[in-house]
């Protein structure tokens, strides 16, 4: 009777450990069953960033291409000017004053209208109001002037600065 018993309690061991072992099975199943879900919802979420991403920078291309195409229509903006630069080219005439002047006006950073050209017999400058910094200015009248070199400049200072020719 003992080993009845003894087999009977060892049995519902077995029973009750692989219920417990079941049910724990299931709970770890629905677990996972949550955790797949959520990455699911995760990357159905990044997809709809990613597609969200790529069309607005479609926008933002075909923005671009038509202020390309408006800003080719009108003419290209010059930078705004926010310094006036006094170049100063002693002995020189007129006319070389005037072609100085032509290359200078071709540059991007210069406001073209606001040039003062000066020839008297004390004094053969030009003044202009141009955006950045001197240094940018005689950087971009060198690429329009074939007048003005590094060579050929001299005493660069912000605001000024001295041409021989």
């Amino acid at each position: 009777m003992k080993s009845l018993i003894i087999t009977f309690c060892v049995l519902s061991l077995f029973v009750l450990t692989a219920n417990a072992q079941n049910a724990t099975d299931k709970t770890i199943n629905k677990a996972n069953n949550s955790v797949n879900s959520a990455n699911s919802s995760i990357n159905n979420a990044d997809g709809t960033a990613t597609n969200a991403v790529t069309t607005a920078t479609n926008a933002t291309d075909q923005v671009k291409n038509i202020g390309g195409q408006l800003t080719s229509l009108f003419g290209k903006k010059k930078a705004a000017a926010s310094n006036v630069t006094k170049i100063t080219v002693a002995g020189a005439t007129y006319g070389k004053l005037k072609e100085i002047l032509k290359g200078i006006k071709a540059c991007d950073c210069v406001e073209a209208a606001s040039s003062k050209l000066v020839c008297t017999a004390t004094e053969q400058s030009i003044t202009i109001a141009h955006s950045g910094s001197t240094n940018d200015l005689i950087e971009a009248i060198e690429k329009k002037s074939k007048l003005i070199t590094d060579d050929n400049v001299s005493n660069v200072v912000e605001g000024s600065f001295d041409v021989k020719l």
